[in-house]
């Protein structure tokens, strides 16, 4: 079976009060591979991962935060001036070495066993690209009742309902030919990617439901009447492109 190198790119404006977390457990799933392959029957292979976060213009603390974790030789730190998280991904993945590349919002906390279980349905299954289930990082019924409803929705066989970049690959060839991010846009950047490989290619899609990843709910939390408001910017910017460029909303954390 052939070794193939896997990319996490990881975008972060002013994310200090998140970012180590995403970190954490990011690293703890390149862990998870390293140990996955040395068990194996290809123990020694190069199968390797690194992780790189893309500062987007940071102000606050984040990326000093990053450098405490940065001491591992998988982490890599690129600065990005031109803000938009769209930019930086596609700024992450012109700098990759992998052919799987892997999306991580600086929220969103991925399972140990995410790299094992990508390079898998990479490898095995020939996917060129897939999303997962997301689920909130704290209690709550809000919480868990919102991301029930978006796993539901990308259920759906409709190109658009494949969609939700906090966690999601998409090979290094699938990039080439359907990428990259939309920059013009800050809802739906992932459409080009996702959903037209759904238009095309359907079978080498996957919405893969054993993995979930636990994400942060501050869009909504942070606003009054947050989620209903979030659901209704969703639901416009579907209906009506120019709501895709002009989405205002930059909640974060307090620093810490």
């Amino acid at each position: 079976m052939s070794t193939r190198r896997i990319s996490l790119i990881i975008p972060a404006r002013n994310e200090a009060a998140q970012i180590r977390g995403t970190l954490e457990a990011a690293l703890a799933a390149v862990s998870e591979l390293r140990r996955a392959d040395a068990a194996g029957p290809c123990a020694g292979r190069a199968g390797d991962a690194e992780i790189l976060v893309v500062d987007n213009d940071s102000t606050d603390a984040t990326v000093a935060v990053i450098a405490e974790l940065a001491v591992s030789a998988s982490v890599r730190v690129l600065a990005c001036r031109r803000r938009g998280a769209a930019v930086a991904r596609n700024v992450g993945a012109a700098h990759a070495g992998g052919d799987i590349l892997v999306f991580i919002d600086a929220d969103t906390h991925v399972p140990p066993e995410a790299l094992v279980r990508i390079r898998e349905l990479v490898e095995e299954h020939g996917y060129g690209a897939g999303i997962f289930r997301l689920a909130a990082q704290r209690p709550g019924l809000r919480g868990a009742c919102w991301w029930a409803f978006w796993n539901v929705v990308r259920l759906l066989p409709l190109p658009r309902a494949k969609a939700m970049p906090a966690f999601m690959f998409c090979t290094r060839s699938v990039f080439a030919s359907y990428g990259p991010f939309d920059e013009a846009v800050a809802i739906g950047e992932e459409w080009p990617i996702l959903a037209d490989l759904y238009r095309a290619e359907r079978h080498r899609l996957v919405y893969d439901r054993t993995l979930t990843a636990r994400t942060s709910g501050r869009r909504m939390e942070r606003q009054v009447f947050g989620y209903a408001r979030t659901l209704a910017k969703y639901v416009l910017a579907i209906l009506w492109p120019p709501a895709r460029v002009n989405y205002t909303d930059c909640i974060r954390e307090e620093t810490l």
